[in-house]
């Protein structure tokens, strides 16, 4: 019952959004230390998320582990706009402005910035239009939860915010910043004033990093998506061709048992087909040497279903048949297809057998290959008649009318008509009565009609004037862009990844010489990634534009915008270190997580730029400026890192069934946040001084 499955995945989700909005509150608490204006933040978390859920139910999007997924990672930036807000109101009260007042010019001050940073990480997501195929299917629905409940965070930090704290900040407590944050202060300071004197060396370290990052998240390989955990698992058992179906109904009985045995499975079902139908109710044709089983496991297991493979293969080890199992039948990871695939086209079948035999032993000599076909292990065997044409001359004949007479004795009965009854139809065949089972040998000995030399009326053998070989035959011909092929595939071992053995499938075919007119086509897993990132990478160029174009329209500059720009880079080495510390592949998800990690990190450099901006209109010299804002800014950018970060942190240590889909966008997130904020706050200041020269 995958329902199941989908509540389990649902509940995981559900926690994290839960977890995630206490973890965020309480930041909010150590940094405001006072319980009222943390209310007013804290306020505009259920009801963005409820906006989200309406927002979601018109236009047509389930609750599903995508869309929950965008909440979930939403859950610490929607009170990103309410804590610049709340910040500086209350900074404004503390400098003795009236309640009324502080509400309305707080609002105000940063409502640009606001309005511009939430509409970059809006905006990231707008690109997912111009995508295509499975990305573009997984990801609408998280862009759009994402979209609803940042721009319902937005509304609410400008009118219910304001309002609220007009009300709740009559009296304030006087804002002591505690020891910690003082030296925090001075350090950072001290840091920035070094930082502005070594611009280019600070520069040319962060673009080290960068290239770094890249090379070590790559050894990590490549991925559709990570391996998910699920309920179920599917072993398929395989004995002799020639094996009966008592045998096999009895070596089945056994492998039930060895899996009953284990403590996590709870129920084993086994059916006999060889057909993909017929597991669906929708008949099939019956095998005798083939089961299925299936395998659900407790929801409460110890153990993960690759472990309970391992144990189900050392326990069956001993049995006279080939088992297989698959531990990603029910979740998303099936998406990404599986392992390497091959296409060798060509014309001639002969030619295409021969280079398929040779291309698949190449595949099997590579580290972490399993299971190679060459394609041909269901092929059958067949009798291939090669007419002399000399001696068919002789009698008259030509192979066309050889094979028109050989062809009448071969075919089989077809249906003549059909008999409709009230409750089945049934086909008629009509077939001579004469007609009798063609063995190999009576083939040979099958009588032709032709005309000897005198122009009269022949019988001859079939064998005079043919020659008989067996061969190996396919028994489909697939074409794929009007080209014959043969398709040669394998499956990873257990601790590979599939990027990297691919990878190395490629290099070692490179040095294959292909006959002219064939040529190899990659079709597996590894191409579905290569598409799958194309289409990512498309999406964060277009992101990358849009938010520029929306940052020059606040700005009124196009400098400005361009420094900000800065950030990205600062994020992306963030997370691909995370990538690389976590173990984590680079997958489709991940990329997710860079396309909106590029939307969460221009924020803080939005609030910064335009506080500089602010303090150089006012009159304030640049380097003063610079320092200021920083040192003001400090505060709030260090707040909406913490609360998206904490509120995050859930999903990444979150060991519930379901999880590990959103795992790697978390990973990704928080890695590029804690090292792009940390540096945004020195790099930012530093790009700035260098672009403008003026003081």
């Amino acid at each position: 019952d995958q329902g199941i499955y989908i509540d389990l995945g649902m509940d995981s989700i559900f926690n994290n959004i839960i977890f995630g909005f206490g973890l965020a509150i309480l930041i909010l608490i150590l940094f405001l230390k006072d319980l009222r204006p943390t209310a007013v933040v804290a306020v505009s978390i259920p009801i963005s998320l409820v906006t989200a859920v309406v927002c979601m139910f018109f236009s047509g999007v389930t609750l599903n582990i995508i869309s929950l997924s965008g909440l979930a990672l939403g859950i610490g930036m929607l009170v990103d706009n309410s804590i610049v807000v709340i910040e500086n109101i209350y900074r404004l009260r503390s400098l003795g402005y009236d309640v009324k007042e502080a509400s309305i010019q707080g609002a105000g001050e940063v409502a640009g910035a606001i309005v511009a940073s939430t509409m970059t990480t809006v905006c990231v997501f707008l690109p997912i239009v111009f995508t295509e195929g499975i990305t573009r299917q997984l990801f609408v629905d998280m862009g759009l939860t994402i979209a609803y409940s940042l721009l319902a965070s937005l509304v609410i930090a400008l009118t219910v915010v304001p309002a609220m704290a007009s009300m709740t900040l009559k009296k304030t407590k006087e804002q002591k910043e505690g020891r910690f944050f003082r030296a925090l202060v001075r350090i950072y300071e001290k840091t920035l004033s070094g930082a502005l004197k070594v611009k280019p060396v600070v520069l040319g370290a962060v673009l080290v990093l960068l290239v770094g990052s890249i090379a070590l998240a790559y050894t990590n390989g490549t991925a559709f998506m990570s391996d998910m955990d699920s309920t179920q698992l599917t072993v398929s058992v395989q004995l002799a061709d020639d094996a009966t179906l008592d045998q096999t109904r009895e070596l089945t009985d056994q492998v039930v048992e060895a899996i009953m045995s284990i403590e996590e499975v709870q129920n084993v079902g086994a059916m006999t087909s060889s057909s993909g139908l017929s597991m669906m109710g929708g008949g099939g044709n019956a095998s005798t040497n083939s089961t299925t089983v299936y395998v659900v496991t407790r929801e409460d297991k110890k153990r993960n279903n690759e472990e309970i493979a391992d144990t189900i293969r050392e326990l069956t080890a001993g049995l006279d048949a080939e088992i297989k199992i698959d531990t990603s039948s029910m979740d998303m990871s099936a998406m990404g297809g599986s392992g390497i695939s091959i296409q060798v086209r060509g014309r001639e079948l002969d030619e295409l057998q021969r280079i398929a035999g040779e291309v698949a032993a190449i595949v099997e000599s590579v580290e972490g290959t399993a299971e190679v076909s060459d394609g041909l292990e269901d092929a059958d065997e067949e009798l291939r008649i090669t007419i002399d044409r000399d001696e068919a001359v002789h009698y008259g004949l030509t192979v066309a009318q050889v094979y028109s007479q050989i062809y009448g004795r071969l075919a089989e009965a077809g249906s003549a008509t059909t008999l409709v009854a009230a409750d089945k139809d049934y086909n008629v065949y009509v077939m001579s009565g004469s007609d009798m089972e063609l063995t190999r040998e009576l083939v040979k000995g099958l009588e032709i009609s032709g005309k000897d030399e005198n122009g009269e009326e022949a019988v001859l053998r079939l064998e005079d004037i043919a020659d008989f070989e067996a061969a190996a035959s396919l028994t489909s011909i697939n074409r794929q862009d009007q080209s014959r092929y043969v398709s040669v595939s394998a499956s990873i071992a257990n601790g590979y990844n599939v990027g990297l053995v691919s990878g190395e499938v490629e290099k070692k075919l490179a040095d294959y010489e292909v006959p002219a007119g064939y040529r190899l086509v990659f079709t597996g897993e590894n191409e579905m990634i290569n598409d799958a990132m194309e289409q990512m990478m498309l999406m964060l160029v277009l992101a990358i534009a849009f938010m520029y174009l929306i940052m020059v329209a606040q700005f009124q500059s196009l400098k400005s915008p361009f420094i900000i720009m800065f950030t990205i880079p600062l994020a992306f080495t963030g997370g691909f270190l995370g990538l690389f510390l976590s173990g984590s592949e680079i997958s489709v998800i991940a990329m997710i997580g860079f396309v909106m990690l590029a939307g969460i990190i221009v924020n803080n450099g939005i609030v910064l730029i335009d506080y500089m901006n602010q303090l150089r209109e006012s009159g304030m010299e640049k380097r003063a400026a610079i320092l200021e804002a920083g040192r003001t800014r400090l505060r709030p950018v260090l707040m909406t890192a913490l609360t998206t970060i904490l509120a995050l942190s859930t999903m990444v240590f979150s060991n519930d069934m379901g999880s590990e889909m959103a795992k790697p966008m978390a990973v990704v997130t928080i890695g590029g946040l804690l090292y792009g904020t940390l540096l945004t706050l020195i790099v930012i200041p530093c790009v700035y001084d260098l672009f403008n020269r003026k003081g």
